[in-house]
């Protein structure tokens, strides 16, 4: 190398030390979800990315059960984070499906007196999440927010979430109805669901079909798992 070409890469360094530097990907490393059909399908919720989790509002999808069997798998090991953007969240329900709720930060949208509208408060407080860093998963539950109104987040936002996630040992799982993140997530995980038992009029039982609609792998994957059966939790 020439004394100049040297000196130039000394100056460059010297402003930029990783200027030249090789870049490492982080590792896949995946935090499991507790239902045994979905951890193989998926092999886990990716640390350092955004993940979607997508069901229909009409009918109970698994969502939820899934969202609280994820949530204790976390909480044995992270500090986790729940953004609530419809105040629907039950901590008795959640306690018994082996969250720690001492390892818990619960977010109640449209709680408070502040001025912004539920949706908007959810991902403003995820900004500050995202920010403030220490959590192993976040999850932000929009399950009960008009799949209009979140088709109107910019893709901006999206791709924000998804670069500042990357550089984090974090899990960012939004709950949906519909995926809108695009190419910003990782992962995509729809779920449908058939009701399975029924004890009088109360449904305790349900089958559930899941899908992943994209990986950070591959793009456009379309692979189903075998149906399975959940306990109706948290309606």
């Amino acid at each position: 190398m020439s004394s100049s070409a040297a000196l130039l890469r000394s100056q460059i360094e010297a402003r930029l030390p990783a200027a030249f530097s090789p870049h490492r990907r982080h590792e896949h490393a995946t935090i499991a979800t507790g239902m045994a059909p979905i951890d193989e399908l998926t092999k886990g919720i990716p640390l350092h990315s955004l993940t979607e989790i997508c069901g229909s509002a009409l009918a109970s999808t698994g969502k939820t059960s899934l969202l609280l069997t994820l949530l204790g798998r976390a909480s044995a090991e992270y500090s986790c984070a729940l953004v609530d953007a419809s105040d629907a969240f039950d901590p008795a329900s959640a306690q018994a499906a082996g969250v720690n709720l001492e390892r818990l930060l619960w977010v109640r949208c449209g709680k408070s007196r502040q001025k912004w509208r539920p949706l908007e408060q959810a991902f403003k407080v995820t900004d500050m999440l995202l920010e403030s860093g220490g959590f192993g998963l976040i999850a932000v539950d929009l399950s009960g927010i008009s799949e209009k109104l979140v088709r109107r987040v910019p893709v901006s936002t999206w791709f924000r979430f998804s670069r500042v996630v990357e550089q984090q040992a974090t899990a960012l799982v939004f709950l949906e109805r519909q995926p809108q993140a695009a190419s910003c997530a990782g992962l995509v995980l729809r779920l449908s669901s058939e009701p399975g038992a029924f004890s009088g009029k109360l449904l305790t039982q349900f089958t559930v079909t899941a899908e992943v609609v994209r990986t950070r792998e591959k793009k456009g994957v379309h692979s189903a798992a075998p149906d399975f059966s959940i306990r109706a939790q948290w309606a």
